[in-house]
């Protein structure tokens, strides 16, 4: 089965596809409009600690407004003030009318002359749906003055669809938000250059809508279906992969333990981590459940006895690289010359001599590199273009961790639209490695290709990052509670 992806598409694109859906009926129109509220709201309150208290609506003429009035309705309880700041007057016909009739009871309306005034005060959100997808340059002048004053308005500033002044043919200036929540679609826009000094954190709400995501999709809820499933009734362990973990250094133990650990709570079927002898006690002790095998040092702490041939044997996929340092360079081309299965290599294995190493043959190889192991890889900055040079120059998967990750092959790229900040902390890139290796092991049981189990993992990986931002914040959070959260993305729980 191949997970669910939704598509990336220009903002003419995305009109295009809305109006082969709706053939002109304005019911089907407005329930589709139902839908996206509904998920917008549900965002919201995702990065909301409480309740608001105070809502913002920065509402244009269109659809964008109508929606954005629509989901501070859904978002509002009995003591909510809400205020709707219209462009160009309270709407008199067409859909945003009719939701202004529905839903606008008890809100109070604003005109632009009342911005200065509403940005000495606080809101809990501020909605900006003033341009839409349907925007075509040039930024008319009241649009561009609301924008520029926009600025001081303080709250959790939220983009419907796309913040206002991006768009197909222009990058800007626009309204800067905090959070962007495209609907339907990943809007193009919203992944140029520039867009990233405006969009801020970027979700993207699955509407159902039909249709192809060609070449280049984006991770949605439904990407980890294949989680979900009940295992077969009559499977064992080594079915449902053999993942070989060599990791560590005596300076650097604990990320041979987050591999091992996420490659557990991930499912693997069977584990076994080498590691400097010096930490294997304490590892044991740790995480029962896995295999440990002590390796020698030098007087450095690197490693340098190779794991045996029986340990490099009948495993689905090897993870490496991460905690071993630069010095093991020469170890790494060597175990990766011995071992003949699928690779991961992450952290000190993300060298050119060392990828050479891997690229042996017809295996799986996974690279998972940050923007300075990337430009280290490849001589360039992490975009996804490079990515996708590099990836299919070197005939293998490359995950590129930036504040939007992507997956590629060369051929394919999904962008990841979850995780943030949050993971902004030494290790999540080990616990990373291990999640991908464990499903890239089960892969044959899941019934994914390489490619799709890497993008599941990193999707897995990123949705327990926001169910942890979600549930404990961003800031007072140890790495290592991300694991915890595999299983209730899985189950909604």
């Amino acid at each position: 089965m191949k997970p669910r992806r939704l598509p990336v598409l220009s903002c003419a694109e995305a009109a295009r596809r809305e109006r082969r859906f709706f053939r002109g009926d304005e019911r089907r129109s407005l329930a589709l409009m139902a839908k996206a509220v509904a998920g917008l709201a549900a965002e919201i309150r995702r990065h909301l600690a409480t309740p608001p208290r105070a809502i913002l609506v920065l509402a244009g003429k269109g659809n964008n407004g109508a929606d954005a009035v629509w989901t501070a309705a859904l978002l509002r309880t009995p003591t909510t003030k809400v205020t709707v700041l219209f462009a160009e007057g309270v709407p008199a016909s067409g859909q945003p009318a009719i939701v202004w009739s529905r839903h606008g009871a008890g809100m109070r309306v604003a005109t632009p002359r009342d911005l200065a005034r509403l940005s000495r005060g606080r809101f809990d959100v501020v909605l900006d749906g003033l341009l839409g997808q349907g925007f075509r340059a040039p930024l008319r002048a009241p649009y561009a003055r609301l924008i520029a004053g926009s600025k001081a308005l303080r709250g959790l500033r939220v983009a419907v669809d796309l913040p206002s002044g991006l768009g197909d043919d222009v990058a800007g200036p626009a309204f800067r938000a905090d959070l962007t929540i495209s609907l339907g679609a990943l809007k193009r826009p919203l992944l140029a250059p520039g867009a990233a000094a405006y969009r801020g954190r970027l979700r993207v709400v699955d509407l159902g809508l039909p249709g192809q995501t060609g070449q280049e999709g984006c991770a949605s809820a439904r990407t980890l279906d294949a989680l979900r499933r009940l295992r077969s009734a009559n499977t064992e362990k080594r079915q449902q992969g053999k993942v070989l973990i060599v990791a560590g250094s005596d300076p650097m133990p604990g990320a041979a333990l987050m591999n091992t650990a996420a490659a557990l709570q991930a499912g693997a079927g069977l584990v076994t981590t080498c590691l400097p002898r010096a930490v294997q006690a304490r590892a044991a002790v740790a995480h029962p459940e896995a295999m440990w095998r002590p390796l020698e040092t030098d007087a450095a702490g690197t490693l340098t006895q190779q794991p045996s041939a029986t340990l490099l044997a009948n495993k689905d996929v090897l993870l490496t690289g991460s905690g071993m340092g630069p010095e093991a360079t020469a170890y790494l081309r060597a175990l990766l010359r011995a071992f003949r299965g699928d690779v991961v290599l992450d952290a000190d294995a993300l060298r050119p001599q060392v990828v050479r190493a891997a690229r042996q043959g017809r295996r799986t190889c996974v690279l998972l590199p940050h923007a300075g192991e990337f430009l280290r890889l490849s001589g360039r900055p992490l975009t996804v273009a490079h990515g996708k040079a590099y990836a299919r120059r070197h005939r293998c998967i490359v995950v590129l961790k930036d504040a939007v990750t992507a997956v590629t092959d060369g051929r394919d790229v999904v962008h990841i639209p979850f995780g943030g900040p949050v993971l902004a902390r030494g290790g999540s890139g080990d616990l990373l490695a291990g999640i991908v290796a464990a499903v890239l092991a089960r892969r044959k049981s899941l019934g994914l290709s390489p490619f799709d189990a890497v993008v599941v993992a990193a999707t897995w990986h990123a949705q327990a990052a926001d169910r942890l931002s979600e549930e404990r914040g961003e800031e007072a959070v140890r790495t290592t509670e991300l694991l915890p959260r595999l299983s209730p993305v899985l189950r909604g729980g």
